[in-house]
């Protein structure tokens, strides 16, 4: 049953923009791409305008105008909007009952919340038919609602490793090979036993890692995933507890750097070299890396992270279900985000990567065979090989709730508290998530 819009709008409480997960945080601006129809089969003749907003310009102008040429009775209005700014606009659009995008996206920090508005089709059901079976495992948990609905699919995938800088690896750590770095930090001791050696040898300088809250929401809130939200019951000690142990030694032994998440610091750590490793998706190659150390090319590296995959980022991509064109919508999303044409095309102009397996499957892949936009700025490194056969394999993602939203606002409060107080402990880190996290859900019954 349709929530009435009132009730959607009381469900947005809290926007909380994220650093990252594909986030070209652009202005908004309108951009307007001619295209007409002759589009989906399922739309013949008739002239379709899809609505889509989206924050990387870009790649919406670029694969707006590509699927065009292919279907030119298919008409686009297209709008840039800055993550920091699409819940509140799709909030407004919503209380007018008007306006409101075909394809709606969801950015990671608040995609749980644009899923239990009930305002995005279940892309199992028909005409969608999606299998997830035919997606990553990963991709399949972050776009799932409780019950086992499918409401979008990836837009790129997120699964994550760590990046470094190769020069800094060689000073500090004796080599930049991928694989030697690996095994140097395949658990979280060894880790911490590297961090203490980096800031050792470079006397405070240099650390293997930037802030207590890269670290903690960064990297390890994505690992050690389980299904611990059931409505109300919220289970954050069976979830958190061991994580919260982990940051808080590398906290208390001082050896995590100052360069916290949002920051100028951070944003100059990537070029002045005040850190060696730091999370990466395939978003964050350009991103992250990229556009923070734009003369760093041929200087990083990719390998998998203490405790194996996690997912940083992302955005999902839905249909609307108020839409009168959802058929034409899904024709576009299946054609650049899932398995079609747009999706070798995506790639190669942007490197985006899809959720789905079949493109991956053939060891020739294009994929595998051509080069990535960022392959040579990473030290000619085959990305996407390194994405898919070494870190999404072994990746969970956590299904995404309007609760397990409000957890991770909760948590972003802890991280603050705990990088202006290095002698937190873990039990008092986990009450106050537990204090946190009942301020934004009155209702829950908290472990």
């Amino acid at each position: 049953m349709k929530r009435k819009i009132m009730a959607l709008l009381l469900a947005i409480i809290m926007v909380v923009p994220a650093l990252s997960a594909c986030s070209n945080k652009g202005d908004s601006a309108e951009v307007k791409n001619g295209a007409s129809d002759a589009a989906s089969k399922n739309s013949g003749d008739e002239e379709i305008t899809l609505t889509i907003w989206d924050w990387d310009e870009a790649h919406l102008s670029h694969m707006t105008e590509w699927y065009h040429e292919k279907h030119p009775n298919i008409k686009f209005d297209t709008l840039v909007v800055g993550t920091a700014d699409y819940m509140q606009k799709l909030q407004s659009a919503l209380a007018s009952g008007s306006g409101v995008p075909d394809i709606i996206l969801g950015e990671m920090s608040y995609r749980g919340k644009v899923f239990d508005l009930d305002i995005t089709e279940d892309l199992t059901q028909a005409p969608y038919n999606v299998n997830p079976s035919d997606m990553f495992d990963f991709a399949v948990k972050l776009e799932s609602g409780p019950n086992g609905e499918l409401y979008g699919v990836e837009q790129q995938i997120c699964p994550s490793g760590l990046a470094y800088r190769r020069d800094l690896a060689k000073e500090y750590l004796g080599t930049d090979d991928p694989a030697e770095l690996a095994g140097m930090i395949s658990d979280w001791d060894k880790m911490f036993a590297v961090s203490k050696q980096v800031k050792e040898k470079s006397g405070g300088s240099v650390t293997a890692l930037p802030g207590i809250s890269v670290l903690l929401i960064e990297i390890l809130s994505s690992q050690n995933v389980k299904d611990y939200i059931d409505g109300n019951d919220i289970d954050l000690t069976g979830r958190y507890k061991d994580i919260l142990e982990i940051a808080t030694k590398f906290n208390q032994a001082g050896v995590l750097g100052n360069q916290e998440r949002s920051t100028p610091a951070l944003n100059s750590g990537f070029s002045e070299g005040s850190f060696i490793f730091y999370p990466c998706a395939p978003w964050s190659c350009k991103w992250s890396i990229a556009t923070n150390d734009p003369d760093g090319s041929g200087n990083w590296g990719l390998t998998k992270a203490p405790g194996g995959g996690f997912t940083v980022g992302g955005t999902s991509v839905s249909i609307y279900s108020g839409s009168k064109h959802k058929e034409a919508a899904w024709d576009y999303v299946k054609d650049v985000y899932c398995d079609g044409e747009g999706v070798e095309e995506a790639f190669k102009q942007f490197g985006f990567m899809t959720g789905f397996t079949t493109p991956y499957e053939d060891k020739n892949s294009y994929f595998f065979k051509e080069k990535g936009q960022y392959d040579d700025f990473f030290g000619g490194q085959n990305l996407a090989d390194y994405f898919i056969n070494d870190i999404a394999i072994n990746t969970v993602g956590q299904v995404q709730t309007k609760n397990e939203a409000f957890v991770k606002s909760a948590m972003t409060a802890v991280t603050s508290q705990m990088a202006n107080n290095p002698s937190m402990s873990a039990d008092e880190a986990l009450e106050l998530l537990k204090t946190e996290t009942q301020t934004l859900i009155p209702s829950a019954a908290l472990k």
